[in-house]
């Protein structure tokens, strides 16, 4: 009982306690970062000796580089050919023989790299890292509790990955917090937000379903208007062959999900999960389908009852983790969004059972994913991005129509009661 009780209260994770482990969190992953970026200038990776002296080392932000520099001399259909990009990620990066890096991207994340494929590799690279971390940072810094103060951010795992090599999982991470901070007051806004994960549609397939199921119909006007503003600017910038070419790589973004183990430990799906544990693709794809289905199903029941803006949105974010096969570990930064309002809505209404440890887990996730995978044999990133999803749709379930916390009031009556709460929930 007492180990039951350790878990559910989590009396443990109280205010101080929570400060300095992010503390700790944000030092270790300064050092992290500078480590890797220094490898990276130096050209090599920890432990390997350099394979091109004299160039810097490979980032997964090298494909993105490379596609932009094929797309500014007026290729960008090569940008999905691994014939013309691969040599040139071979001549601009220190990358081992035989390897590359794919560009499985549709064309308007291409638009998006053009003004970093402009600078040299490594500036690019810089440059891209600080403009999306930058930007996430400071809106789930918004999302949180005002006195909450920034190391939750710099503590947060999920920017790790990202930064270290150039991932994209911070740009879809800030679409989803900038839908949570304006659904309510700039509807609009939120809708052109959502409508920029048109570069991972795979991430907005539960948009539709939210914004149908709440009757957010301007936000839902704006998000379709956005992605299709996108996809014609990227047409009319990289040409028709652009998307010939894209959709003709689509077979190897399915053959390197389905049948190249050795990436598996990156990935978090529920459909991965049954792959690692010898289940025949049939039933992998089985498995995947029906808990999309009961997520969607789920989602759209707590959005029908319309409980606040910012609480379908972060609802949203969560089910998005769960409704695709193919999120890797880089995606997590998405979990920032529904753990940001968790945060929020706890320091106003208290914490309710089992909630701080789910959101201690889903926290630390990004940083214990990989190694729970490929290490430890055990890989649980759907069942932790499950009970993510159960804890944020528990407490928004709980509210009346329109009555959540919203990120925008800051009454008397709201400060009142989350100093009536700092007693009971000292993880606030």
């Amino acid at each position: 009982m007492r180990v039951i009780a350790f878990f559910r209260d989590a009396a443990w994770l109280h205010r101080d306690r929570t400060r300095a482990y992010a503390l700790i969190l944000a030092l270790g992953m300064g050092i992290a970062l500078s480590y890797d970026w220094l490898s990276t200038v130096l050209g090599h990776h920890p432990g390997v000796a350099p394979t091109a002296p004299g160039k810097p080392g490979p980032t997964d932000f090298l494909s993105f580089w490379c596609a932009g520099q094929l797309a500014l001399a007026g290729h960008a259909a090569s940008a999905w050919d691994l014939r013309v990009l691969t040599p040139l990620e071979h001549t601009t990066a220190a990358l081992e023989r035989g390897a590359y890096l794919a560009f499985f991207y549709p064309p308007p994340f291409l638009l998006l790299c053009l003004p970093f494929a402009a600078l040299p590799y490594l500036a690019g690279f810089a440059a891209f890292v600080a403009a999306q971390g930058a930007a996430l940072m400071i809106l789930l810094r918004r999302i949180l509790p005002r006195d909450w103060g920034w190391l939750p951010v710099f503590g947060f795992p999920g920017l790790l990955i990202n930064a270290s090599t150039g991932q994209n999982g911070f740009v879809s991470a800030a679409c989803l917090a900038a839908s949570v901070l304006c659904i309510d007051r700039r509807p609009l806004l939120a809708g052109a937000a959502l409508g920029g994960l048109v570069f991972k549609p795979h991430l907005a397939l539960c948009v539709p379903v939210a914004l149908l199921a709440a009757r957010r119909w301007h936000t839902l006007f704006a998000a379709a208007g956005t992605a299709l503003a996108l996809l014609l600017l990227s047409w009319l910038v990289l040409g028709t062959a652009s998307y010939t070419a894209f959709l003709e790589q689509l077979p190897a973004v399915r053959d390197a999900l389905e049948h190249h183990p050795e990436d598996w430990g990156k990935l978090q799906s529920l459909f991965t999960a049954a792959r690692l544990a010898g289940a025949p693709l049939g039933a992998a794809y089985a498995l995947q389908a029906g808990l999309t289905i009961l997520v969607v199903l789920a989602l759209a029941m707590l959005c029908r009852r319309r409980p606040g803006g910012s609480t379908e949105m972060a609802a949203l974010a969560a089910a998005a983790l769960l409704c695709t096969p193919h999120i890797l570990d880089y995606d997590l930064a998405v979990t920032g969004v529904p753990l940001a309002w968790l945060a929020h809505d706890a320091a106003a209404r208290g914490w309710r059972p089992w909630e701080k440890s789910v959101t201690a887990l889903a926290f630390l996730w990004p940083l214990l994913a990989r190694l729970a995978t490929e290490r430890a044999h055990l890989p649980a990133g759907p069942f932790v991005l499950l009970a993510l999803f159960v804890v944020v749709w528990r407490r928004a379930d709980g509210m009346k129509e329109g009555r959540s916390s919203s990120l925008k009031i800051r009454s008397k009556k709201l400060l009142l009661l989350r100093r009536h709460h700092v007693a009971r929930a000292p993880f606030t």
